[in-house]
């Protein structure tokens, strides 16, 4: 994605991103940032604040019909 300001916003809009190089899901829950592997299905809260550019320039969005889970 192109900036940390990008990233919020998508994730503020209930988007879940995805990192191309961990394979890490990011999502908003109550306001509060969440990540897990994408074999996993528990969320679990991050303390990553996106400060750093390689947190997010590495980020996609999820499309939803590719999702797995609903």
């Amino acid at each position: 994605m192109k900036s940390r300001e990008t990233v919020l916003e998508a994730l503020h809009e209930g988007k879940t991103l995805i990192s191309s190089v961990t394979g890490l899901e990011y999502t908003m829950i109550k306001g509060v940032l969440h990540t897990r592997h994408q074999e996993s299905s528990n969320w679990k809260q991050s303390e990553l604040t996106f400060n750093n550019p390689p947190s997010w320039l590495n980020l996609q969005i999820i499309e939803k019909n590719k999702r797995t889970d609903k």
